[in-house]
């Protein structure tokens, strides 16, 4: 069976957590355990955005697999690493934000490229709080992510990527960002939060 797993950008990586806990063969094991999930699951594949596929897919396998093992350890296990590799990107975030004069310009067009990345034409219902000098605001009510981890039977999933996403946000130099809720979580929507700070590095 292919090992799709080792071609993903954003998931490759976790085999080196399972073999750091687990031992090199028991690491192999799951890996391949989670392929054949990955190949089952691919039939939803058609049925999805094309981010939900590279992001849910193979969270949900690894999360099927490693449940199936360890299921104490699944569900925290994928989302530290999910923060880490968000982390990861905010770091690169942070580098191309930090070019003289990007954040402002990025701060000015905030308002407009909040809609457009949370706009029902990819799959979000939102509604707008706030987009004033200070604070720019979306209330993430649905979130097509969220919707294929349930459609597939593994929210956790969903958790995986969310982990990812409020670490990643801290990235952006003189913008802060915060998020308290999540509808991954249960809660009613994902508050999305940024404000200008000139103060943050």
């Amino acid at each position: 069976m292919a090992d799709k797993l080792s071609q993903s950008i954003i998931y490759k990586g976790f085999r080196k957590t399972l073999a750091a806990r687990f031992g090199e063969n028991q690491a192999a094991e799951i890996w391949r355990n989670a392929n054949r999930h990955l190949a089952s699951l691919n039939t939803w594949a058609s049925q999805m955005d094309s981010d939900s596929r590279m992001m849910i897919l193979p969270a949900a396998a690894l999360y099927m697999a490693l449940h199936a093992f360890a299921p104490q350890q699944a569900l925290p296990l994928l989302t530290d690493y999910g923060t880490k590799m968000g982390e990861k990107i905010a770091r690169i975030v942070h580098g191309v934000t930090s070019i003289p004069g990007l954040p402002k310009l990025l701060w000015k067009h905030m308002p407009k490229l909040m809609r457009t990345m949370s706009g029902p034409d990819k799959g979000y219902t939102r509604r707008i709080v706030s987009e004033t000098n200070e604070l720019v605001g979306v209330d993430i009510l649905s979130c097509p992510l969220h919707d294929a981890a349930v459609k597939i039977g593994v929210p956790e999933a969903a958790l995986v990527v969310c982990a990812m996403d409020k670490a990643y946000m801290t990235g952006f130099k003189h913008i802060r960002y915060t998020r308290t809720i999540s509808v991954a979580e249960g809660a009613e929507c994902c508050d999305y939060r940024l404000r200008y700070d000139e103060t943050k590095n």
